[in-house]
């Protein structure tokens, strides 16, 4: 499918592109403002609790703070390939969980944005329920942990059995989770401050998790090694380019699905060189094993398998 082209398939004939995209930016200038006038709370945006039935559940969360710039505009502009090629990885019973990040330390008004698990045309309504803030502030620090917090320990996924979370953003967490943020945005009560590192091995434990990564020129280098200490150089996706998020999220779904070789013939056929050079500079680690053998996991198993559908598997929940 070329870049310029119309997407027409299934239930999103008729979507173009650069109209999603014009349509998404009036919005986006204009939510923040909107839930100020409508007097919006935090407990408005993010419900006590999640529950999917999926077995393939994913999570995106999209930073939304001012120097991630058009980033979320490129994911709304491309949720019509996005759904279809998610479910050609995950199958027709993936369900979608967006979520929005700011910063409570500085003050955002709404730090953690959390919307239902869902598909097919409903991804685009719940994106479109995020309120772009553009706030943070500069530091190198966001509330990243409050999302992971939040999903570690407010969702649940009876039939899950290899569950996805993929952060979006640029800079890193707070090294703790503060106890009366916690209850303010995300429901859950600390008798004391609880370590990132501690929350994102909950996390983990939970789902494969990854970051794709915006550059960040005045601390890129610090930013970059925290995260891979939090997570493992195989699941962090530097990306200069926002116009290839989708495709790097693709990139990882095809990871974890072992079906890397189907990727990058996908890939191939709708890209041009300068673009395929990014995209498969991004995923240069994440689709690498610890040994550096790439032909390996093109052809055998996800580094963190676990039984896919038609294997015995216990839930997660």
């Amino acid at each position: 499918m070329s870049e310029s082209a119309d997407f027409n398939p299934g239930p999103w004939q008729g979507h173009d592109f650069k109209a999603a995209r014009a349509v998404y930016d009036r919005h986006a200038g204009r939510s923040y403002a909107e839930a100020v006038a409508q007097n919006k709370s935090t407990k408005d945006l993010v419900p006590p609790s999640l529950l999917t039935q999926s077995r393939r559940p994913l999570v995106v969360s999209i930073d939304l703070t001012g120097s991630m710039e058009e980033w979320p505009a490129t994911i709304c502009e491309k949720i019509a390939y996005f759904d279809l090629e998610v479910q050609e990885y995950l199958g027709e019973d993936t369900e979608v969980s967006f979520n929005g990040i700011g910063d409570a330390t500085k003050g955002d008004r709404y730090p953690l944005q959390v919307r239902p698990f869902t598909k097919g045309l409903d991804l685009k309504v719940q994106l479109y329920k995020l309120i772009n803030e553009h706030g943070g502030g500069g530091g190198g620090e966001e509330s990243y942990q409050l999302a992971a917090l939040y999903y570690a320990r407010k969702v649940s996924m009876p039939n899950a059995i290899r569950p996805i979370h993929i952060f979006i953003g640029d800079e890193q967490p707070y090294p703790s989770v503060d106890p009366t943020q916690a209850k303010n945005f995300a429901y859950e009560d600390l008798r004391e401050s609880v370590s990132t590192k501690g929350i994102f091995e909950e996390l983990k434990q939970k789902y494969s998790v990854y970051i794709i990564r915006k550059p960040y020129p005045s601390m890129d280098s610090i930013i970059q090694g925290h995260w891979e200490r939090l997570l493992g150089v195989d699941h962090v996706a530097p990306l200069p380019d926002p116009n290839r998020v989708v495709d790097v999220i693709f990139g990882i779904l095809a990871k974890e699905t072992t079906r890397i070789d189907y990727f990058y013939n996908e890939l191939d056929g709708r890209q041009t060189p300068a673009q395929r050079a990014i995209v498969r500079e991004s995923l240069k680690t994440v689709h690498t094993l610890p040994n550096g053998d790439f032909k390996a996991l093109r052809s055998g198993r996800s580094v963190l398998h676990r039984p896919i559908q038609g294997e015995d598997s216990a839930p997660l929940i």
